[in-house]
């Protein structure tokens, strides 16, 4: 009689931990499921803001960023030195480098902002804009995140003009000191 009783406890406690079981799998993956659609959200708002704007087009037009070779113009920025963030270990380091800034002539802005001499009016706030940004880096920072710095460099510089007709920002030539 004992051991009747013993399984059929043992069995009404299977039943409810089956039970327990399957009504934790459903809430955790009900809610498993509202994060994944939560972070693809983000994901692709983020992709958006990436690309710049509405359809993923980006502020040159294209999806990628690539711009026909010709349809580019570039503006060069010569001989910037710049001082780097104190690293702590008691000597200044420096950049010294020549930024080519990559302009697509098939944006309606170009006509506006992309000639020689506006460019050239537009070339002190330009420089403010990227020693602000390199200027935040230590000497072994800036080294290891040099895409990062252009990327940011690149963004301030289209808030400067409200505008994407610049896609690209490299260093022709720098030398760390």
């Amino acid at each position: 009689m004992k051991k009747n009783l013993l399984a059929i406890i043992i069995l009404a406690l299977l039943l409810v931990n089956t039970g327990m079981t399957g009504f934790m799998m459903l809430t955790v993956m009900t809610t498993n499921n509202q994060a994944v659609k939560l972070i693809g959200d983000v994901a692709a708002a983020l992709q958006i803001e990436a690309n710049g704007g509405e359809n993923g087009q980006g502020f040159s037009g294209s999806a990628t960023g690539n711009v026909a070779i010709e349809n580019r113009d570039s503006f060069v920025i010569s001989d910037m030195t710049i001082s780097l963030k104190d690293d702590g270990s008691g000597k200044q380091h420096f950049m010294l480098a020549t930024i080519v800034l990559s302009m697509d002539k098939t944006n309606a802005d170009y006509a506006t902002y992309g000639t020689a001499e506006s460019m050239a009016s537009y070339e002190q706030q330009i420089r403010a804009k990227i020693n602000e940004v390199i200027s935040s880096y230590t000497y072994d920072e800036i080294r290891q995140y040099e895409d990062e710095a252009k990327a940011t460099i690149l963004e301030n510089i289209q808030e400067l003009f409200g505008s994407g007709f610049i896609f690209d920002v490299s260093f022709s030539s720098k030398v760390y000191q």
